[in-house]
């Protein structure tokens, strides 16, 4: 993920909706701007150093302002903010925010690279992902508006941050990474937001520096849930190369095309970590396959305590079967200090069990005893109030010591089941409550889309049921009542009745707000009753002109001048009542003056 703009609270530049219409009513107009597109994006990422990209982002500003371009006749991209393995930033100005008179009418727009346009399968799932991850309201996590395609241009928009990508920050750090209370703030923001998202049954899958801002407020990690949907669907395409994959940060088992873990994000959140506190990759910056052969282990960091030490090196294990389980275990390890003199007897327990050695040989068997018992009553006390992510630790924390024990291993059996039970459930509700609103919204799609998630999981859920047949029903008279004032439309717009066809399209609009179609219609319209006024316009100067030399030639009774004068000033304007008077007056005249000559 590149780098957004501390641009946005500056005065948003007068928009040409004229130049805008004009500009997007060209026949090639989409060819000229998909142009534009791929070669903004291919200048960005060709470029690797700092200052490349720096001159790279001037040449594609100025690519920006020669060609004017929008997606969904809305979004007006003003300026790059940076490139990612999955597409390119912009800052985007938003006409229903500037219609509105927003004062910040800036978004941030990420269009997604090539890979994407050919698998049209893939973009509904990515588009189902990102409705849901734009659900993930929470501070450390973005802000997703939307997710949608423009043709073949396919594009989602987000809250527009002030700040810096942690990748930048960290290489202004190299080799001695931030100041401990930043680093830690870091962490803790960045843990709390897989962790929110964990709980709610999404995995990041693509965590990296790159893909956390640093704002004033805090940190805040984008791209949830997009790059876990590419990686579902890599039997489309290649998951690494449209950056769904960062070898650097990828756990093993994402190598092995394993499904999605949280665990995984733990492996990178701990390379991460590792940087912030040393400002330098745990193995080098390679990727964990290679490491793994070339058995290397992370040096350890000067500054952190042991036990921090600990939890570090923990999530930072290649194997999965060794590494820390759950984010929240990982933060807590960094974070909280040990308040029991049992938890620290237990810690060096289990540091002496990933070594290797035997209890027994520095502990009595007393000793062992009183913390085994200790971590089942916790485990127990954790299972009664339903916190099984603490069963689930502190019975495994049991069984390290003594594997064979019976309540410890049964009561992992019961919390895991209870677990992913609780998990389901609650999945559940979640896209429930979400189908719900959505319906009462009327935003009958998403109300579908997210009751047919339902009825994948639980296919007999009559909630979900009565959900979907509402919906759409709700949907199919929107479809029709919308496809109905199109086609009045349409044909007002062949007919070049321009105010029927914006009527008609504005019927259309109330159904569907964002119709593509339906606005592009009656931008037409408008334009075309624009250049049809500057026309009778231009038209009636010329009638008026002609009818003054019109004028002239009957003052020096010139009448059949005056005539031609007056019938040339009517072919421009028909019915233009100075013309027919003076035609009159012309006829009449010359009448008169065939009368006088009988009378003689």
């Amino acid at each position: 993920m590149a780098n957004q703009s501390s641009q946005n609270k500056s005065k948003p530049s007068q928009v040409d909706l004229d130049e805008i219409a004009t500009a997007i009513s060209s026949p090639d107009y989409v060819e000229k701007r998909n142009q534009a597109l791929t070669q903004i994006g291919k200048t960005l990422h060709e470029q690797d150093n700092q200052d490349g990209f720096i001159k790279a982002k001037e040449d594609a500003n100025r690519a920006l302002a020669e060609n004017k371009i929008i997606l969904k006749n809305r979004f007006v991209l003003e300026a790059t903010l940076g490139a990612g393995g999955m597409g390119t930033v912009y800052k985007a100005q938003d006409l229903r925010k500037v219609e509105a008179q927003d004062t910040n009418p800036y978004v941030a727009a990420k269009v997604l690279n090539n890979d994407f346009k050919e698998h049209p399968d893939s973009f509904i799932a990515l588009q189902r992902e990102a409705s849901r991850s734009s659900k993930l309201a929470h501070p450390n996590i973005v802000t997703v508006h939307d997710f949608d395609r423009d043709g073949d241009t396919i594009y989602m928009t987000m809250e527009l941050l002030e700040g810096e990508d942690l990748d930048s920050l960290l290489r202004k750090k190299r080799n001695q990474g931030l100041p401990k209370q930043q680093a830690m703030q870091i962490l803790k923001d960045y843990c709390n937001a897989l962790s929110f998202a964990h709980k709610k049954g999404i995995i990041h899958c693509d965590l990296k520096p790159a893909n956390i801002f640093v704002t004033k407020e805090g940190a805040k990690v984008l791209d949830f849930g997009i790059a876990r949907l590419a990686l579902q669907t890599q039997d489309h395409f290649d998951a690494g190369k449209i950056g769904a994959l960062t070898p650097a940060y990828a756990s093993i088992e994402m190598f092995n095309n394993e499904s999605p873990d949280q665990a995984d994000d733990v492996f990178a959140a701990a390379i991460i970590a590792y940087e912030l506190f040393s400002g330098r990759h745990p193995y080098n910056s390679k990727s964990a396959p290679a490491a793994q052969a070339l058995k290397m282990e992370p040096r350890p960091i000067e500054g952190l305590t042991k036990k921090q030490w600990r939890a570090l090196s923990s999530a930072l294990k290649l194997d999965k079967a060794e590494r820390t389980k759950t984010i929240g275990e990982f933060l807590t390890g960094m974070t909280v200090k040990t308040k029991f003199p049992a938890l620290v007897l237990l810690t060096s327990i289990l540091a002496l069990a990933s070594a290797g050695l035997t209890y027994l040989e520095f502990f009595g068997e007393d000793e062992l005893n009183a913390v085994v018992q200790e971590t089942l009553v916790t485990a127990q006390n954790c299972f009664k109030s339903q916190d099984f992510e603490c069963t689930i630790s502190s019975a495994n924390a049991i069984l390290k010591i003594a594997p064979d024990h019976t309540e410890a291993t049964q009561l992992l059996k019961d919390a895991e089941a209870a677990n992913e039970q609780l998990v389901f459930n609650r999945n559940l509700l979640l896209l429930i409550t979400d189908a719900t609103d959505c319906l009462e919204n009327r935003d009958y799609v998403c109300a579908i889309t997210e009751s047919t998630e339902v009825l994948e999981l639980e296919p007999g859920n009559q909630q979900a049921i009565e959900i979907l047949k509402s919906a759409r029903k709700a949907q199919a008279s929107i479809e029709l009542g919308f496809e109905n004032h199109m086609a009045s439309a349409n044909l007002c717009l062949t007919n070049a009745d321009y105010s029927c066809a914006i009527e008609e399209a504005d019927k259309a609009l109330e159904f569907k707000p964002e119709a593509a179609q339906a606005i592009s219609i009656k931008q037409n319209a408008d334009y075309a009753l624009k250049q049809e006024a500057q026309a009778q316009a231009q038209a009636l100067n010329k009638a008026r002109n002609i009818v003054r030399d019109g004028r002239n030639c009957f003052a020096k009774y010139d009448y059949s001048c005056a005539i031609a004068k007056s019938e040339s000033a009517l072919e421009f304007v028909p019915n233009y009542q100075p013309a027919l008077k003076l035609k009159r007056d012309a006829e009449r005249a010359i009448a008169d003056a065939k009368k006088a000559i009988q009378i003689e």
